[in-house]
């Protein structure tokens, strides 16, 4: 027995969503500095930005983050929380990303 059109339309578009807001948190860079991370230490801010990433709300300085370290590594990414405040942040053409400095 088939299952009626309509219901599998709405499991496609549901597999669409879901898959959709799992992609978003797979974009990411990362910079090695020096050796890299060295130990367990890790910072973690949030950069904003309006008009679409024009504009720079607060300045995160990863190399301020690190200290006095010469060897660290930056991640930057869009994740989870990111992805969360994106329909708040729409309305002022806002978006943000995570700035993560392992030392």
């Amino acid at each position: 027995m088939k299952a009626p059109p309509s219901s599998s339309r709405h499991l496609a578009g549901l597999v669409l969503v879901l898959a959709a807001a799992t992609l978003g948190g797979c974009v990411s860079h990362q910079h090695t500095v020096g050796l890299g991370p060295t130990g367990t230490g890790e910072v973690v801010a949030r950069q904003y930005y309006l008009l679409f990433g024009l504009v720079q709300v607060n300045d995160v300085d990863a190399q301020r983050m690190a200290g006095d370290l010469t060897s660290y590594q930056i991640d930057t990414r869009f994740g989870l929380v990111d992805l969360v405040l994106s329909p708040f942040l729409l309305a002022v053409t806002g978006t943000s990303r995570t700035v993560t400095v392992r030392t």
